[in-house]
């Protein structure tokens, strides 16, 4: 089985909805890569895999650790890995950092949340042919608190900023938009203006694909305040729960090892 590249997901584009998730396992990687277009190693890993209360203590390191993980465990999708916190706040840095995760991890492409002053490092590594999917909308990097996210672009002032800031990326390479958390007809007008494919969360079924956290999806990190564009699927704690408690029991019964499962 082939990977898919950047113009098999470029081409999808008013033909079919493209299905991504996030990954950071091996094992998870390898139950999902056959039902998903494009996988994220997303920085959401700070705080579904480390415990932490926002993305940004997420570190290169990490970054690479997983990403390689999950490049590695897969065949199929189209891989994004994202840029952490402060590591591309200048065209040379970004550049350093971007070189190295994909040399790294054999990721397809960065991702970088960006405004209107990262338009020029976006051209920048365009040009030194890294790919690079922009991420706009609500930025989670510029959160320390998650509980004071709110949806953007209702606004008339908020939407001209994201259509223009939308157009200005799709013209500095861009490959692909992510869109997090922005008002349906926002997010439905940016789809329809530009060329290359955007990727919702929490931004509608306008866009020509959609994320989430694979980790939402299953229902783990149940403690954890469950935003509005969330659906989860199952409830995996619940299974893992179950499942250890059977084991837990048959330990304490002598039923564990039996002689199925004794070498003799």
């Amino acid at each position: 089985m082939n990977r898919l590249r950047i113009i098999d997901i470029q081409k999808m584009k008013n033909v079919r909805p493209i299905v991504c998730l996030t990954a950071y396992t091996v094992s998870v990687t390898k139950a999902i890569e056959s039902y998903v277009d494009i996988l994220l190693i997303g920085d959401s890993l700070g705080t579904t895999i480390y415990g932490m209360n926002n993305t940004q203590s997420v570190t290169m390191d990490m970054m690479e650790r997983h990403g390689k993980a999950v490049v590695q465990s897969s065949k199929k999708p189209f891989t994004i890995i994202d840029m952490p916190y402060a590591s591309y706040r200048n065209y040379k840095k970004a550049f350093f950092n971007a070189s190295k995760l994909i040399k790294k991890t054999g990721c397809q492409s960065v991702k970088i949340e960006v405004n209107e002053k990262d338009v020029k490092t976006v051209s920048y590594l365009t040009k030194k042919n890294v790919r690079v999917v922009s991420h706009i909308g609500v930025k989670p990097q510029a959160f320390s608190n998650f509980s004071k996210i709110k949806a953007v672009g209702k606004s008339k002032s908020e939407k001209i900023k994201l259509l223009n800031l939308a157009l200005q990326l799709e013209a500095a390479g861009s490959c692909m938009l992510l869109l997090e958390c922005v008002y349906e007809e926002t997010a439905k007008e940016i789809t329809s203006m530009v060329n290359i494919p955007t990727i919702g969360i929490g931004s509608s079924i306008y866009c020509d694909g959609q994320i989430l956290v694979i980790n939402d999806v299953l229902g783990l990190n149940p403690n954890f305040h469950k935003p509005k564009f969330v659906k989860t699927y199952t409830n995996l704690p619940l299974e893992i729960s179950k499942s250890v408690k059977k084991y837990s029991q048959d330990i304490k019964k002598r039923k564990f090892p039996s002689k199925k499962y004794t070498y003799r």
